[in-house]
This record gives structure tokens, sequence and C-alpha cells, in this order.
């Protein structure tokens, strides 16, 4: 695990020494690993150290540096592993896989999207949008890291946890989206953050949500479901 661990801040180093982490978004698990360094390490969100490591690109149109991110992954021993027929490219090592992101754009189309300035592709997705319109910034060491804001994460988390087509990956997600909300629902700024998110989603999204929570916690569903105040909590 702690050579799991130090390999996650390697490949975070380097890509903030070259620039890439201008025009990337840590998502995915290892985004608990910093909630946890922000919120000074409560028991509540849980110690995750998954294989995959997934960046969101957010703006193809802002990356205005040209930045060889599989020359940089190539010399911490990652390799090249291509998707077919897809042509999709993972970045493997045997204590991580790196994955690049991108929202959706056509929908059901399987076909990567060219990342040309930082000679990558990355794979589109549904509801990734509802992590890149709620960010947060957090430093740890010399490194800025942008990632999404707890609340979002956890709403995200509710979304696609039931469309995991590995159930068992998906109770994981759901698992971790509960704990963390319920944490959430112990600070009062956190709590505002859940609703004004849940709030601005559209109705459908807000749906999949409500439908994820309320079987595995009642306290997030009635909150989601508008059963308790925003300004209750005891944090």
């Amino acid at each position: 695990m702690k050579e799991r661990e130090n390999l996650f801040l390697e490949v975070l180093d380097s890509l903030q020494k070259a620039g890439a982490l201008d025009y990337l978004i840590l998502i995915g698990s290892w985004c608990q690993y910093l909630y946890k360094l922000y919120f000074s390490n409560p028991p509540e969100i849980p110690e995750v150290r998954t294989l995959d490591l997934d960046f969101l690109v957010p703006h193809l149109g802002k990356i205005k540096k040209d930045i060889n991110i599989p020359a940089i992954l190539k010399a911490l021993d990652f390799e090249p592993i291509i998707s077919y027929p897809s042509g999709l490219v993972k970045y493997d090592h045997p204590d991580l896989s790196v994955e690049f992101l991108i929202p959706e754009r056509c929908r059901g189309s399987n076909i990567p999207y060219e990342v040309k300035k930082l000679h990558i592709n990355a794979q589109g997705l549904r509801f990734l949008t509802l992590l890149s319109e709620n960010l947060m910034t957090i430093r740890i060491d010399d490194m800025k890291v942008t990632l999404p804001e707890p609340a979002a994460y956890v709403l995200h988390k509710f979304i696609i946890g039931r469309r995991r087509l590995k159930e068992e990956k998906g109770e994981k997600d759901l698992n971790a989206a509960r704990e963390i909300g319920e944490f959430l629902l112990g600070n009062s700024e956190q709590r505002k953050r859940l609703k004004n998110i849940l709030e601005s989603l559209p109705k459908k999204w807000q749906a999949k949500i409500k439908a994820s929570v309320e079987s595995i916690s009642s306290e997030l569903h009635d909150f989601i479901s508008g059963k308790t105040p925003v300004s209750l909590s005891h944090g």
C-alpha cells in the first residue's frame, strides 16, 4: 500500500513539474486520499488505495503548452496499453493504472478523444461535468492539485454507482459516497454545498441520486428529499 501511495505522489509531482496539472483534474477514488488530508484525517472518509488513477481533461481548447505525458509516465515505469478496437490508451504499472477521461460529447461513442497537446487520448463519459464545474484546489507539499469538491464527488458517485458494469465496484462506490456524504452533513458549509450542487443538476440526475441513496442512507435520503433543513448540522 505504501508503495502505491508513493507512486501516486510521484505521478502528481512529475505532472506538476511539467506543468500538466494545470490542465488536469484528479477524479476517482484517489480524491479520497486528498479529502482526508483536507479534513484532517477523519475516520469517516474511507482510506482507498485503488489501482485506478483517473484524470479528467476538462477543456481541450485551453491547453497551451505541449507536454508529453506518455514520456513522463514512461520515466516512472508505466507502459502504454492499447484497448482494441477503440484505440484507448491506458498506462499500466504493477501498482497503478493511469487513465484520462473527458466529458462525453457524442452520446454512446466509444472512440477516444485525441488530446494532441498532451500526447494522450481520453475516454468520453457521461456526468463528468458535475465534477468539472465544482472544483477545489488542495496543496500537498509543493504541488497544487485540482479535484472536485467533496459534495460533487459524492453526488457523482451516487449517479454512477448503479451504472457500473461490475456490481462489486458499484457497491464500493456507493458505500464510499454514503460514508463521505454522511460526514459532509455534519459540516455546515459542506452541507450547503451538497444542497446547492444537487439543486443545480438536471431533474433526471437528481432522480438518479435520490434512487441511489434511498436504500443505503436514511439520513442522506431525508436531506436530499428536503425533509431536513440545510442549516441543521453538528459541526
